[in-house]
C-alpha cells in the first residue's frame, strides 16, 4: 500500500512487484523499459524468475543497454567456481563497460562458467526470449572463444556473442532515433505492450521526475500516456532517485496528473520501490589502465599547446575510459567553457564547482542557439556506486536532463569540442565504435550525430586504444588497413575527413595525437600510422604502399 498522500486514484493502482509482473508480463508480450542509468533494476531483477516460474515463451525485450548482470542475461554463470565473487565485485579500473566486458569475457574463459552461460543461452533461444537493442552492454557482448574445447562442445557457439545467436536482434540507430524506430513496425504499428520505468515521487507541484536519466524514457512515456494507447505502465516510485528537471520544450518530468487515464482504464501498475540507482561498481574511476591513462594525458596536454582551438568551447564527452579520464585531467588544466553532452559524470560536475565552466547552451525549435549561463544539460548521467554525485543532482537546479532526441542532435554540437572512443580506425577513414568483426559490441549510439555536428566549426577527438586483444587473447592493431570483415561501421570516411568552417578532428592513441581531417586519404593515412601502435607500422606502411602506393 503506497505511504504517501496520493490522489485516491493514485494510491489505488499500487501493487506488489510480483503482482504488477503477474499482471502484465506473459508469454508473446512486447516489453519496452528505461536503459543504462535508467534501467528499472528491480524489475529486471525479477523478471528471469518470472519467466521460468510461469513457464513464458515468445518474449521480445526492446532495451537498449543493460548495466547490471541480471540472471535474464547470464543465468548463473557468475556463480561458477574460479570467478570469485562475481562480476560486480570484480570490476576495477576506470575502463568503464570496456572494462566491465572484459571482467564479463571472464565468464567464457572458465569451464564451468562458460557451461553454464552457453545452457542459459539454450534456454533463451528455446524459450524465444528476444532483446531488440540498438546499444549492447558488457553482460550481452561477450563473444565465445574458439579454441578446441569450444569448438568441440559449443561448435554452434563459437566465435558469436548473443548478437549472432538470434538472442539480441541489434537495431542500429542513432541515439535520438531510438524511441520512435524501436516503438514502431514498418507499418507504423506500436511494438511495446509494456512500458518499466523508474521515477520520483511526486513533488509538491505534483511532479514526477526521470531523475539520473531521460534519454529515451520522455518521449516513449508520451507515447504510453496517449488516450488511444493501449500501453501497460509499470511504475516504479523510488524515492532514492535525485529530482531533476529539465527545459522548456525539452522536460523531464510528468505531472501525476497526466497519469489518471492510464489508471482509469487499468493499465497502470504502481510499485514502491527500494532499488538499488543503476551506477558503475564502486572504484570502477581508481587506478586506470596506464594506456587510457597515457592516452588521455595526450589529450590534455594538446587542448593546452592548443588553447586558441579550445578554450570556451562547450564541451562533450561521450561514454568510455579514455575520455572521462581528459575530463578528469582537465581539472589541472588551464581549460575553461562551456559544455553541453550527451553524458554527464561527476568529473565535470567537479569542472563545474571548480568554475571552469560557465553554463552551456541549447538548440530552439527554430534552429537558433541560446546560451544558457550557470546550467550544464544531458540526457543521461552516471557514477560509481556509493558516490555522492546523485545527490548533487537532486533538486539542482543548475543540472538539466532532457530526452535525447533533444540533445543529441547534430546542430546542437555546432563549434563544440568533443571527447569520444573509438575501437577502431582504417585507411578508409571508417571508424568503428559498435563492433569486433561480425560481432556487435556496443552500438553507434550518439557518435555520428555528434560527429557531423562538431564537423561544422567544431574540434573533436577521436579516442583509440592503438591495440585490442581478440576473444582468443591475441593481441592486434586498432588501426587497419582495411576493416575485419563483417565489421559494423559507425563513421564513414567523408564524416572524418571533411571540415566545414575550419573543424578540426584529432585522433588520439597512446602514442600522440594527429590531425585526421581536411586532408586526402594518402595524408591521412600517414598520420593515422604515426600514432598507430610502433609495432605494427612497418606492416601498416607496406600495406598503405601495397593497397595505395602511399609512401610512408
Amino acid at each position: 500500500m503506497a505511504s504517501k498522500k496520493y490522489p485516491k486514484w493514485f494510491k489505488d493502482c499500487f501493487v506488489s512487484n510480483s503482482e504488477a509482473l503477474d499482471a502484465t508480463i506473459k508469454s508473446g508480450v512486447y516489453i519496452s523499459s528505461g536503459f543504462a542509468t535508467s534501467e528499472p533494476h528491480t524489475f529486471y531483477d525479477a523478471l528471469w524468475e518470472h519467466i521460468q516460474s510461469h513457464d513464458l515463451h515468445d518474449i521480445n525485450i526492446r532495451q537498449a543497454l543493460f548495466m547490471a548482470p541480471f540472471n535474464l542475461l547470464v543465468g548463473d554463470a557468475l556463480q561458477a567456481k574460479g570467478l570469485l565473487n562475481g562480476l560486480a565485485n570484480r570490476v576495477s579500473g576506470v575502463s568503464l563497460l570496456n572494462n566491465i566486458a572484459s571482467r564479463a569475457n571472464q565468464i567464457t574463459q572458465k569451464l564451468e562458467g562458460l557451461h553454464k552461460l552457453i545452457e542459459h543461452f539454450k534456454e533463451l533461444q528455446q524459450r524465444k526470449i528476444v532483446f531488440v537493442s540498438a546499444f549492447m552492454g558488457p553482460a550481452s557482448n561477450m563473444v565465445i572463444p574458439d579454441n578446441p574445447i569450444t569448438r568441440l562442445r559449443y561448435p554452434e557457439f563459437v566465435g558469436r556473442n548473443k548478437s549472432r545467436m538470434g538472442i539480441v536482434d541489434h537495431q542500429s540507430c542513432h541515439f535520438p532515433d531510438a524511441p520512435d524506430g524501436m516503438a514502431y513496425d514498418q507499418q507504423g504499428k506500436m511494438m511495446i505492450d509494456v512500458f518499466a520505468l523508474v521515477m520520483t515521487p511526486p513533488n509538491a507541484k505534483g511532479d514526477m521526475s526521470h531523475g539520473l536519466a531521460n534519454g529515451a524514457n520522455g518521449p516513449t512515456i508520451e507515447i504510453a500516456l496517449q488516450p488511444s494507447s493501449k500501453i501497460k505502465l509499470v511504475l516504479y516510485i523510488n524515492k532514492k532517485y535525485p529530482f531533476t528537471i529539465g527545459f522548456n520544450d525539452a522536460p523531464n518530468t510528468v505531472n501525476i496528473s497526466r497519469f489518471k487515464d492510464a489508471a482509469k482504464q487499468g493499465r497502470l501498475f504502481l510499485i514502491e520501490d527500494d532499488g538499488k540507482l543503476p551506477a558503475l561498481p564502486a572504484h570502477s574511476f581508481e587506478n586506470p589502465a596506464p594506456v587510457e591513462l597515457q592516452i588521455a594525458n595526450n589529450l590534455v596536454n594538446h587542448m593546452e599547446m592548443h588553447k586558441d582551438l579550445t578554450q570556451g568551447r562547450a564541451i562533450q564527452v561521450g561514454f568510455g575510459g579514455t575520455g572521462v579520464l581528459a575530463i578528469r585531467g582537465l581539472a589541472d588544466s588551464s581549460w575553461t567553457g562551456r559544455m553541453y553532452t550527451e553524458m554527464l559524470e561527476p568529473f565535470t560536475m567537479d569542472l563545474w564547482e571548480q568554475g571552469k565552466i560557465a553554463g552551456s547552451h541549447k538548440i530552439e525549435i527554430d534552429g537558433r542557439r541560446t546560451m544558457l549561463d550557470h546550467k550544464m544539460v544531458c540526457t543521461f548521467t552516471v557514477c560509481e556506486e556509493d558516490s555522492d554525485f546523485y545527490d548533487k543532482l537532486n533538486n539542482n537546479p543548475d543540472v538539466l536532463v532532457a530526452p535525447s532526441s533533444r540533445v543529441v542532435i547534430p546542430e546542437a554540437f555546432y563549434y563544440g569540442l568533443g571527447i569520444n572512443n573509438i575501437l577502431g580506425i582504417d585507411f578508409h577513414a571508417q571508424v568503428n565504435s559498435g563492433g569486433r568483426d561480425k560481432n556487435h559490441y556496443s552500438g553507434i549510439g550518439g557518435a555520428a550525430q555528434i560527429m557531423r555536428g562538431l564537423a561544422r566549426g567544431g574540434v573533436a577527438y577521436l579516442c583509440l586504444k592503438s591495440t585490442h586483444k581478440t576473444p582468443e587473447g591475441k593481441v592486434r592493431s586498432s588501426v587497419f588497413p582495411f576493416m575485419p570483415e563483417g565489421t559494423p561501421i559507425s563513421m564513414i570516411g567523408s564524416d572524418i575527413l571533411g571540415t566545414r568552417e575550419n573543424a578540426q578532428v584529432f585522433l588520439v592513441t597512446e602514442h600522440g595525437v594527429t590531425k585526421i581531417n581536411a586532408m586526402s586519404q594518402a595524408n591521412f593515412i600517414r598520420n593515422a600510422i604515426s600514432v598507430a601502435h610502433p609495432d605494427y607500422r612497418d606492416w601498416l606502411a607496406h600495406s598503405a604502399w601495397e593497397e595505395f602506393r602511399a609512401k610512408i
